[in-house]
């Protein structure tokens, strides 16, 4: 089964109509969104485009944003859920879905910044979503705005992290695979294109932190999944997602599933 997926921090979804158009462009199946707003959820519910929507907007102590997940209506939901530990509030969201006898997990999650009381907060966030996933039954997709790492390098053992929790989601040997890095591997070239512009990384554009004409490309947002899905397409529209209101890439993949 293939899927099309993608993970975007909305920012809210300022410009609904236009980040909604850009989504449905893209012909999606699965929407893991972060930063969600209520109006969000309400344009994305009364769209038409996705059958099924569960948010995180109802629990934690900042219920005015949190995650999305949303369907076709060929995939029906079973179960939601926030994910145990530090990990726990608005910021992450699970949900298990069925699609024709195919049973996948989708989580949309995003970290706390890095700075003030959200450096103090990364740690826990990392450590509880690592021990969650690593429990987790395969297979899963998970859409991350993690705000890391600080170096996204071509060769991951040279990453730099905010803190060095990070790692145990987004570095190497964790429960989960990063589908663009998985993607380069099955496509060299590309991957040397890359590394010819951008010896440091990061891989894809996904935020410009920084001021206004001193920013670094950063790859903070990512699509992650458990070992046997099958990458077939990775990409990261940042410009678009700018026209359309975020300041976050989206990112579509491209992912084959077997029952």
């Amino acid at each position: 089964m293939k899927i099309r997926v993608a993970s975007w921090n909305v920012r809210g979804l300022p410009c609904p109509q236009r980040q909604i158009w850009l989504l449905a462009d893209c012909h999606l199946d699965i929407l893991l969104l972060q930063d969600v707003s209520q109006r969000a959820t309400d344009a994305i519910s009364s769209s038409g485009h996705w059958k099924s929507v569960a948010t995180s907007l109802n629990s934690g102590p900042h219920p005015q944003a949190g995650c999305l997940v949303a369907a076709r209506a060929d995939w029906q939901f079973t179960d939601s859920t926030g994910i145990p530990g530090d990990a726990s509030s608005s910021r992450a969201l699970a949900v298990s879905a069925v699609n024709h006898g195919v049973a996948v997990t989708l989580v949309s999650c995003y970290a706390p910044t890095n700075v003030g009381q959200g450096r103090k907060e990364r740690p826990g966030f990392f450590n509880a979503l690592a021990d969650w996933l690593s429990a987790l039954s395969a297979p899963f997709m998970l859409g991350i705005d993690a705000n890391g790492p600080r170096t996204d390098h071509p060769d991951i053992t040279r990453n730099e992290w905010w803190v060095p929790e990070e790692s145990s989601v987004l570095g190497v040997e964790t429960p989960t695979e990063d589908a663009l890095r998985r993607w380069y591997d099955d496509h060299p070239d590309a991957l040397r294109r890359r590394v010819q512009y951008y010896p440091r990384g990061p891989l894809a554009d996904s935020y410009h932190r920084g001021r206004k004409g001193r920013f670094v490309r950063s790859r903070y947002d990512s699509i992650r999944i458990s070992p046997g899905i099958i990458v077939e397409e990775v990409n990261y529209l940042y410009d678009e997602a700018l026209v359309a209101g975020s300041d976050h890439a989206l990112v579509v993949a491209v992912l084959a599933v077997t029952d």
